[in-house]
């Protein structure tokens, strides 16, 4: 078996790893999904043929996904399969030619007939009985096929972007199908190209397209030729006239792969089925438009009313929802100030916490509720560290890539606002829900309220073109929800001043961030989680948490990932150099919840602490802090008025651009170049040289939680409030 190079090539700009081989045997800890587990998986084997399949879920009605036209495989549903699997057994499997199913290498082993058997024999073989059928594109015709030919054993059908024949034999399609096998075959990058651009018609679609690309470069052009001559020329029309189980027609009346008019085509051949068009939608809903795509299916096949309570309107306890992100303890610490200060003003306010951890281990600390359905959320920290190299973290890709995460969150969010009453949501960073509810406005339910210490990703890479591009396409996307929709955000609030904002520009041609900041957010100064004066008095402090009157103590602390284990690793290799400088020095060492501190090698002075609770009271009166270039731990130091360097990640916008810009309106950027701080010795010396510079910054205002509370309050009470 002959593999194809696959590595993506320039003109399409993808920053991806290899691929696994194709055909190859995945390794037990791997899935095609980042948030989900399989609960079962394996192979079939078909005359030699191994077809992969696994089944998500372990409880529910059986769901089953035929697969489309192998350019794709089944990591294509991603943002659909972890939610489903919450309320069905999911099945899916990749068909030969693509994904972890092998390619054979004779032309006769691809055909219609043999990739129907292929996907009924994944059904035998996890014994999907009765099953609903959901076929995308292609895909469709093997579900419409099942259905008719098998009809005690398939409940629903739901076809999305398909069609019912190749219609080769229609002349305008003959002739682009000849197109497309002349440039499958002279030009497979080009030909790649032009598919993923046809499929994904919508605006904004870059990301969709560009993980298109990566799963078409699984397989090559003389595989999927063959594929593509075994998908021609079949017609299961006159199977589609006997269906019938409930059918749901799904398609994009701008679906520039399959006609809007052959969705039409299914609904008038399928007795009794149902049509539900996405005006503007494009060929692929479940890549592009996942949440109405998984509400629909779910509500078709298991249409049944769920169980619930229902409380009579004015029984209801007054009740907020509070999202608050877990990348890091910052976001947590302020969101709780917040609260706190909201609960002054409305104390018959419940508040429930919608986050993961390092989050929610801080929040249960503190005498927090957590709503139980947040352990069906996916961790958003997690993922930020495994995109992370050493002490760099791309904080633009990183979120460009945890769409699936935002997906899941975003449907399990939905999940609760339909089965619970809360009076007002407000989400601190919490772009899954701002994202999906500006993508499906009909789903808001209650007053929303949105924070953030950051508006616009900036490129990093002097040059990249792409990364450049991309940037403003993200933030082109923002502005435009934003002013098509400027009801769904009731309030919005900046967490800083209107100096903290830059006045960048959001890409080419494009606003200036600040002043459009200006115009759709309110601000409210920082939000610090303490009260500096309650902090001033560092000897009962030190007393407090067990340092000596004599000692000079120094942390070094990283937050609630692990995405700063390398900085402490070169912090704990400049300590002995420091420690001889000054005999009375002692390091703390804070690894963080998520960082073992059996990494570090024990030595004299040096204290490793896998977490420190409310670890301000401690930098509140350390003789040194050394730390990343969050923007919570930062603006702690400042407001405390200790001595700090701090280390931005090397190509985090909002670390090396917005927190630095906020820390030189407070006199206080005392951020460090990692790259230029490889030896020891010379850390060391900068490290010691901090600890002796007199402090200067600007005060920190203590008003900001307070602030934000009342501009909260105020949603609540439906009061208008000037900016």
């Amino acid at each position: 078996m002959t593999v194809p190079d696959r590595s993506l090539p320039d003109r399409f700009g993808k920053i991806a790893g290899p691929l696994a081989a194709p055909g190859a045997v995945p390794d037990a800890d791997t899935s095609p999904f980042d948030t989900v587990r399989p609960a079962r998986e394996g192979f079939i084997d078909r005359g030699g043929v191994k077809i992969w399949y696994a089944v998500w879920g372990e409880s529910g009605p059986w769901l089953a996904f035929a697969p489309p036209f192998q350019i794709v495989h089944s990591q294509m549903l991603k943002g659909t399969v972890p939610w489903l699997s919450r309320h069905f057994r999911v099945v899916t499997t990749d068909s030969r030619g693509n994904g972890r199913s092998d390619r054979p290498m004779s032309q006769q082993d691809y055909s219609f007939d043999l990739f129907f058997a292929d996907f009924v024999a994944v059904l035998d073989a996890v014994g999907a009985d009765r099953v609903a059928l959901v076929g995308n594109s292609l895909g469709a015709m093997t579900a419409l096929r099942l259905a008719a030919e098998q009809p005690q054993r398939v409940t629903h059908v739901i076809t999305a972007g398909g069609l019912a024949a190749s219609l080769s034999g229609d002349e305008r399609i003959a002739k682009r199908l000849k197109m497309e096998g002349e440039l499958m075959n002279s030009d497979w990058p080009g030909y790649v190209d032009w598919f993923m651009s046809t499929i994904f018609s919508e605006p904004h679609s870059t990301k969709p397209y560009e993980d298109g690309v990566h799963y078409a470069w699984a397989t090559n052009a003389e595989w999927l030729g063959w594929c593509r001559n075994a998908w021609l020329g079949n017609d299961v029309r006159e199977l589609a006239r006997r269906i019938t189980c409930p059918t749901l027609v799904i398609h994009g009346d701008d679906d520039r792969r399959v006609p809007y008019a052959i969705a039409e085509e299914i609904h008038a051949l399928v007795p009794g089925s149902k049509l539900l068009t996405l005006a503007g939608g494009g060929h692929v809903p479940a890549a592009r438009d996942p949440v109405l795509f998984n509400r629909a299916i779910r509500e078709f096949v298991d249409g049944a009313p769920r169980e619930r309570v229902w409380t009579r309107a004015m029984k209801r306890q007054r009740r907020a929802l509070f999202i608050s992100s877990a990348i890091g303890l910052g976001h947590v610490q302020r969101d709780l100030a917040i609260a706190r200060e909201l609960r002054k003003l409305q104390p018959d306010l419940l508040i429930d916490w919608f986050t993961v951890d390092p989050a929610a281990r801080y929040l249960e600390r503190e005498g927090e509720r957590l709503h139980p359905i947040t352990e069906r959320l996916a961790n958003e920290s997690r993922h930020f560290e495994q995109v992370a190299g050493e002490h760099d973290l791309s904080a633009f890709f990183a979120l460009r890539t945890m769409d699936e995460i935002m997906t899941r969150n975003f449907m399990t969010f939905v999940d609760l606002m339909e089965s619970e009453h809360y009076d007002i949501v407000i989400g601190d960073e919490a772009w899954d829900v701002d994202h999906y509810y500006h993508e499906n406005p009909e789903l808001k339910r209650q007053p929303y309220v949105f924070l953030t210490d950051f508006v616009g990703c900036l490129p990093m890479q002097e040059g990249n073109e792409r990364e450049a591009m991309l940037c403003a396409d993200r933030n082109a996307d923002d502005i435009e929800r934003v002013e098509r929709y400027p009801y769904l955000r009731d309030a919005a609030i900046f967490v800083g001043n209107r100096e903290d904002v830059t006045e960048q520009t959001f890409g080419p041609g494009m606003p200036a961030i600040r002043d459009w900041t200006d115009r759709n957010f309110c601000y409210c100064g920082y939000c610090l989680p303490f009260d500096p004066g309650a902090l001033a008095d560092t000897d009962r402090l030190r007393a407090q948490h067990g340092y000596g009157s004599g000692e000079k103590i120094a942390i070094a602390a990283v937050g609630g990932t692990a995405t700063g284990k390398h900085l402490l690793r070169r912090i704990a290799a400049a300590f002995p150099r420091m420690k001889r400088e000054m005999p009375e020095l002692r390091l703390i060492m804070v690894t963080g919840p998520r960082l073992g501190t059996d990494e570090f090698e024990p030595q004299p002075g040096l204290e490793l602490r896998p977490y420190v609770h409310n670890l301000y009271e401690h930098l509140a009166c350390c003789d040194l802090a050394l730390v990343q270039g969050g923007l919570s731990t930062t603006m702690e130091l400042v407001a405390t008025r200790r001595p700090f360097l701090s280390f931005p990640l090397q190509h985090h916008f909002e670390q090396c651009v917005h927190v630095r810009q906020r820390l030189a309106n407070y006199a206080a950027d005392r951020s460090m170049d990692y790259a230029a701080t490889l030896d020891p010795d010379q850390l060391a010396r900068h490290a010691l040289a901090a600890m002796h510079e007199p402090v200067r910054y600007r005060p920190v205002e203590t008003d900001g939680a307070a602030r934000a509370a009342l501009r909260i309050a105020q949603v609540l009470e439906n009061r208008s409030w000037a900016r």
